[in-house]
């Protein structure tokens, strides 16, 4: 098809349906080069003014993580927009068989986050970060196309962010309508690392589904991701790469030789000055960075001895709820003796999130992170049960076997 408006431009052929409207190729006659348009058909004039509007307001931004506006217009029956055209496609053509790896996902996710908390110093909110609304370049970069439009809860946000994270690791278009059905299709999307830090890497996912974590601070965890990343390339991570590709690409794409990877992708204009001084990164990298490489590298792969106890076993053995408790995970037999005892000592491990949880989950939670735990019970207005303060703070870089405390909510003074 060609369609033409205002004798300037020249609509060439159908992108992508989108949900308010349709995304074009074109041409700008005047300036020889390649556009893409949005097109929304509608013959309200009111409705028409007010999308105008709308457009205007959001024209000025200049970020390069979104497809930049370049005119805006009326016809009869439809308003568009002028975009600026890059090489590459829609993403959501691309999702099924793309080759990121998971520090490549966790990357791309963590620049979007950032693009919208510079959006935000402009006045810009809301927009969806869902696959289908994400233009990727074919040097990788994916930019936001409609970011006038407020997306649904699952996909703005925080919470939009990592349910991207999640359609990028699991190749998945569609958002499950609980986390436990994502918790599933993701721990077979990294079967291959394990289970300790699929918990943990799930566990903060959580936290995004259930409004835990706002945009900021699951951008520190992101951001702590990827710097202890770059600087840890090791071996332990082209074979991690390896075996998740191997879980999650089509068989297929094993016949031919994987492709190298060029160059990293350029970083964006403005990733560092406000949304480095928003995010306080060098304090949070000090925070988190020796907890992202445990969490994300997999560089001790090898189980646990199996000599400490299990939380069933240390629960049976608890008291019953005095006010002041301490719980430590007794040492098996001949652990004085175990070579791998000085290395466990070493490691490095985040502090989870007990607030909001029950008693009994929370120390479920201390010890999978590997960590003792103390706790009080005190008279507080959360409900009975619930953790209402800990020490030392969620997401806390701690030696694997610190005590933590937590306190415990008995209910409203009567």
């Amino acid at each position: 098809m060609e369609k033409s408006i205002n004798q300037r431009y020249v609509l060439t052929e159908p992108i992508l349906p989108m949900l308010s409207g349709m995304l074009y190729s074109g041409k700008d006659l005047p300036l020889r080069r390649d556009v893409v348009f949005f097109v929304v058909e509608s013959t309200d004039e009111a409705a028409k003014e007010a999308y105008i509007r709308k457009l205007r307001e959001v024209a000025p931004l200049s970020d390069n993580r979104f497809l930049h506006i370049l005119d805006v217009g009326m016809e009869p029956n439809y308003i568009f927009a002028v975009l600026k055209t890059f090489d590459g496609k829609p993403f959501i053509q691309e999702l099924k068989g793309h080759r990121f790896t998971p520090e490549e996902a966790v990357s791309k996710v963590l620049e979007l986050g950032k693009g919208l908390m510079d959006a935000l110093e402009e006045g810009i909110s809301g927009c969806s970060v869902h696959a289908a609304n994400l233009w990727l370049n074919d040097d990788g970069q994916l930019k936001i196309i409609n970011y006038w439009e407020k997306g649904t809860h699952t996909q703005r946000g925080a919470q939009g962010l990592g349910c991207l994270l999640y359609q990028i690791l699991t190749r998945s278009e569609s958002i499950p309508v609980s986390f436990d059905t994502m918790e599933h299709r993701l721990r077979e999307a990294l079967a291959a690392i394990p289970h300790a830090e699929q918990d943990l890497l799930i566990s903060t996912l959580r936290r995004v589904w259930n409004d835990q974590e706002t945009l900021a601070s699951f951008m520190l965890v992101l951001q702590g991701l990827r710097q202890d990343t770059a600087v840890r390339q090791d071996v332990s991570m082209p074979v991690w790469d390896r075996q998740v590709r191997e879980k999650t690409e089509p068989e297929s794409a094993y016949e031919e030789e994987e492709p190298v990877e060029e160059e990293e992708e350029a970083p964006p204009r403005r990733s560092l000055g406000r949304t480095g001084r928003k995010l306080l990164v060098g304090t949070a990298i000090a925070c988190l960075g020796g907890a992202a490489a445990f969490v994300w590298l997999g560089k001790h792969q090898e189980e646990p001895s199996g000599k400490g106890t299990s939380p069933a076993q240390t629960e049976h053995h608890a008291p019953v709820q005095p006010p002041h408790h301490t719980y430590d995970i007794p040492a098996g037999p001949e652990v004085a003796n175990d070579p791998n005892q000085k290395q466990a000592e070493d490691e490095i491990v985040i502090v989870p999130n007990l607030i909001g949880l029950q008693n009994d989950t929370a120390g479920k939670q201390a010890m999978a992170a590997g960590l003792h735990f103390e706790f009080a019970i005190e008279v507080n207005d959360r409900e009975e049960g619930t953790v209402f303060k800990q020490e030392p703070a969620a997401h806390t870089q701690v030696p694997k076997g610190t005590e933590i405390k937590y306190w415990v909510s008995k209910g409203k003074q009567q």
